[in-house]
């Protein structure tokens, strides 16, 4: 290391720079709110949507959008499941959950690969899809299905799995709460309806 006259510290002449990135093709959505780049560091999508994340993982060129519709038209809900959550796109994700019949659900669950980043993403994918659906009851047997069929998995590598459980407890725990005041609220007005409809039927019956 090198000192320069007048200089308390030293100057071993390393900087730091930007890596430049050649970009060979950029695409934009129809809609303007997304695009994508390739380049020899790979594909990089953006966009201004938080739904759209595009993080696959085991990704082959059969795993596509048209698959999982076709495999969801042929009943395959297992297998169109593990696609979607191998594309990890939020609409296809919740497309395919929905898409399933409430009965078929434990098999579903069943078929899915205990692999901790599936389960993982299909936990976060069922917190936040409980948070605002007004399916509450479906959604809470896909949860109950998923722990107690992967649950002993989910355990051995609670590490993995603890953020996407804090996030399906807290979605319950909301819902939960919601559902509580409004059935108290109920509760309330039933019994004033209650006391009334006596109310009524005593004054209305002739005094004796």
């Amino acid at each position: 290391m090198s000192y320069l006259p007048g200089a308390k510290r030293g100057d071993d002449g390393s900087r730091r720079s930007k890596v430049e990135v050649l970009t060979r093709q950029v695409a934009f959505s129809s809609t303007g709110r997304e695009w994508a780049a390739v380049s020899g560091e790979g594909l990089h999508v953006y966009s201004l949507d938080e739904d759209m994340i595009f993080d696959p993982i085991s990704l082959t060129e059969e795993i596509t959008p048209a698959a999982i519709e076709s495999k969801i038209a042929s009943r395959e809900f297992g297998i169109a499941l593990r696609m979607a959550i191998h594309l990890n796109e939020f609409a296809l994700v919740k497309q395919v959950l929905e898409d399933t019949p409430y009965d078929s659900i434990p098999h579903v669950v069943r078929s899915t690969r205990s692999e901790n980043s599936e389960l993982e993403r299909l936990m976060q994918f069922l917190a936040k899809i409980s948070e605002e659906s007004p399916h509450i009851e479906f959604y809470l047997q896909w949860s109950l299905q998923l722990l107690q069929v992967h649950g002993a998995q989910m355990d051995r590598h609670r590490g993995s799995f603890m953020r996407a459980f804090r996030s399906l407890h807290r979605s319950i725990q909301s819902r939960h709460d919601e559902l509580k005041s409004i059935c108290d609220e109920n509760k309330y007005a039933l019994e004033v309806l209650n006391d009334q409809a006596k109310l009524a039927l005593q004054r209305a019956l002739p005094e004796s």
